[in-house]
């Protein structure tokens, strides 16, 4: 499939396209004419339409009373008050926190933390929750890569096309299925063209360096059409080198604890192994009707990048590296058989490819009452290779089909709603040496509606979502090669039922105060790798145990929302409670499994080959917390403003069955302030923000020290004559140059957050 892109990314290639191409390309023409030609006909049938429409007054005078030349606005204000539970990042602020992961983009905005796994991989944490809980979309379907399978997996959603992202807990969620029970983070992108540009082309190019690993960035969009038809075009390329850190990158503390050795070899200033370069892009059609549209996209992705070395285990090659456990050997001559390639594990590679066709319409007000009907429907062709050695040991393919269908309604003055169904067909499998999961079918089937009822200043919203999953594996029994472990056997199928549910009332007691309360029920049927994984995942250096016996997820969560929004300042408060009953989660044994000679231990006896045996398990658990932010305008100059923000943000979680335990890897408390000087042109911003020690690690896990982050930016707008616009900036991150160990990252002990890191950039739109 991903021979059929068409040859205008980065390089452009002339070829005969495969007969598959062709065969895709037939589908999306046949959809884009389709559609069109039915618009067209119904066309005909408006000619003769004698319902009123709103037209301006005629007169024998047809000249415009007054003409209008456009103007840019390019300070900044207070932003404009959203729903408590909704937080929507773009513009100027998307253009300075976007960074190599969408980890990283987000891990400044409220409630939300970055799971890192070294520079490559970074992944959205809301509240605590994130994988299967969490659900990444691009433009309303989902990224279907291999994220939620395990935290060192990248997601293939790219950044820096990014137009707006919106965070979103809540009613809306009901939309999208169980696995967005924690929430969603949909990235819109446009690579679906909505609009034709006004004069025949428009775009931007972007360029960033970064000292921390010498990372460059560069991207660039182009739009093109006109009247009904537009194009959009895209490419990026990303390279880094190794990541800068403070200290070392092993907790040697850690290392004594958890494996009971203390002969660790460890580097200084930085973490071997986490260079990083990723290619992509796309290109997308449409027909644009007055009162239709519809569209398609390809695109694709390659990203390449490494892990950490301290997860896997030893390079005999390269000793002066990050090793993790090994005697104070200068020569290894003798020990060949004990420090092999084969037992020692070498450096680990992800190739990750992903391949997109991505379809769009819709119709709008087609008869009196709906709004809009819409159709989604995404097809994603996912694999990545993890190379140990220089050799490919492990293949994962992630084939999902997703379509969603949707009707807008306004049949009541008052009540407004939607009215959808969605379905997903996925394909997974993984093949070679480390095949812990088996190759699998999955198929879910969800209807659902959200309503919203508005009077005076009350707004009332719901949603309802029925939801059927179907998970078939490839296999009777879930054995380990070479292992005294007796073979787990397997039904041909497993079926879930869900019934979700959601409800909130948001008052305006003033015109510029507004109080929510929310209330979800939702439900999770369990993901493939939680039932049906067994075997060492080295990526992770664990085990991991599936469980076939684990039931649907249910979430209870009550959130009150208080915002507030003056000509000079701004408050926003959540405070939140969540149930969670049967919650799946992934439980440190203690125990410890030797690859070499295949043995479950209590304690290392061979130094290279131990990892911590992870088993996934069901309790019932609870989660407390909050988010507040207060901005204000401090002084009014005559060429810009003064702003503060203060923030905070926690959560807390603890299983409710068996004990009082602590729920692992959640955020610590933070809290900081944000000091800014708004101009017409130009912005500066100094932040801190304190992490408080994670005090709560959870069974099994250590604990994560407190830290300081001092981040500052500035940038600066002008414009080049009437046909472009140029955008320079610079952001600094950890000028303290603090060692960070992330509570949420599940590889904190082996590798730090990146040290200190100056980017500079331009953008240039036109």
């Amino acid at each position: 499939m991903d021979n059929c892109l068409p040859a205008l990314f980065l390089r452009i290639r002339f070829q005969r396209l495969p007969r598959a191409c062709f065969r895709h390309w037939q589908i999306a023409t046949g959809f884009l004419l389709a559609i069109g030609a039915f618009h067209h006909a119904l066309a005909d049938d408006e000619i003769s339409d004698t319902s009123p429409r709103t037209t301006l007054p005629e007169s024998a005078d047809q000249t415009p009373v007054m003409t209008l030349e456009p103007m840019t606005i390019m300070g900044t204000a207070l932003p404009q008050p959203l729903k408590s539970n909704t937080s929507i990042l773009k513009g100027r602020s998307l253009r300075l926190q976007q960074g190599d992961t969408l980890g990283t983009t987000l891990d400044k905005e409220l409630g939300l933390s970055n799971a890192s796994y070294g520079p490559g991989v970074g992944v959205p944490v809301i509240r605590g929750l994130t994988g299967s809980r969490v659900r990444m979309l691009q433009s309303g379907i989902g990224s279907h890569d291999a994220t939620s399978l395990s935290p060192d997996h990248a997601v293939a959603i790219e950044p820096l096309f990014a137009e707006e992202i919106r965070i979103i807990r809540g009613p809306e969620t009901i939309k999208y299925g169980g696995n967005a029970i924690g929430g969603i983070v949909d990235v819109k992108d446009h690579r679906i063209p909505e609009r034709a540009p006004q004069n025949l082309i428009d775009g931007s190019i972007e360029s960033r360096y970064d000292t921390n690993g010498h990372g460059t960035n560069s991207a660039f969009k182009l739009n093109l059409g006109k009247d009904w038809l537009a194009l959009s075009l895209g490419g990026f390329l990303r390279d880094r080198g190794d990541i800068r850190i403070p200290g070392k990158p092993i907790d040697e503390a850690f290392i004594q604890q958890q494996f009971g050795l203390s002969d660790v070899q460890n580097v200084t200033g930085k973490i071997p192994n986490t260079d990083s370069k990723s290619t992509g892009g796309f290109a997308g059609i449409s027909w644009l009707g007055q009162s239709a549209m519809a569209g398609m996209s390809i695109s694709h992705m390659d990203n390449r990048y490494g892990v950490p070395k301290g997860s896997h285990g030893l390079d005999p090659n390269h000793l002066d590296g990050l090793e993790l456990i090994l005697p104070q050997l200068d020569d290894l001559t003798g020990f060949e058989d004990i420090f092999g390639p084969q037992a020692l594990f070498p450096s680990i590679r992800m190739n990750m490819r992903q391949t997109r066709y991505d379809f769009k319409g819709e119709w709008y007000e087609p008869v009196r009452g709906i709004e809009r009907i819409g159709f989604r429907y995404g097809l994603v062709d996912y694999q990545h290779t993890e190379i140990e050695g220089g050799t490919p040991f492990t293949l994962f393919k992630n084939d999902v089909g997703e379509g969603r269908f949707e009707i807008d309604h306004n049949f009541f003055q008052r009540l407004t709603g939607t009215v959808g169904v969605q379905w997903i067909n996925r394909d997974f499998a993984a093949l070679g040496v480390e095949t812990f999961v088996p190759e699998t079918r999955q198929q879910s089937l969800g209807l659902y509606t959200t309503q919203q009822y508005a009077w005076d200043n009350w707004t009332v919203s719901s949603g309802l979502r029925f939801e059927q999953s179907r998970i078939n594996p490839r296999a009777d029994q879930l054995s380990l090669r070479g292992s005294a472990l007796p073979p787990i056997p397997l039904p041909d199928e497993m079926k879930y039922r869900a019934v979700s549910a959601s409800a909130s009332v948001q008052w305006h007691p003033l015109k510029d105060t507004s109080v929510m309360l929310l209330f979800n029920h939702s439900k999770r049927s369990p993901d493939i790798q939680e039932l049906l994984s067994l075997g060492p995942h080295l990526s992770t250096r664990s085990f991991d145990i599936g469980n076939v016996q684990l039931t649907n997820e249910t979430m209870n969560m009550i959130d009150l929302g208080f915002s507030l929004k003056k000509e000079r300042f701004g408050l926003r408060v959540n405070g939140y409670y969540s149930r969670a009953n049967n919650f799946i989660y992934q439980r440190n044994t203690g125990l410890v499994y030797e690859i070499d000679n295949e043995v479950i231990r209590q304690r290392c006896v061979s130094q290279a080959e131990c990892v911590s045996i992870f088993a996934y398990d069901q309790r019932n658990a609870e989660f407390i917390g909050y988010e507040s932010e207060l901005e204000a305008r401090l002084y009014r100059l005559a060429q810009g403003d003064v702003l503060l923000t203060v923030f905070s943000d926690y959560v807390r979680g603890r299983f409710v069955q068996g004990g009082r335990d602590d729920i692992p890897r959640l955020p610590p408390l933070r809290y900081g302030a944000e000091l800014g000087f708004s101009h017409a042109k130009w912005h500066t911003a100094l932040r801190y923000t304190r992490a408080e020690a994670q005090n709560f690690p959870g069974e099994n896990e250590t604990r994560t020290r407190g830290y300081h982050l001092l981040t500052a930016s500035a940038d600066y707008q002008m414009g080049l004559g009437k046909w472009a616009d140029l955008w320079l900036f610079v952001r600094g991150t950890n000028l303290l140059n603090q060692e960070i160990r992330s509570a949420v990252s599940f590889l904190r002990n082996f590798a730090p957050e990146p040290g200190r890191s100056l980017v500079f950039g331009l953008r240039a739109t036109f």
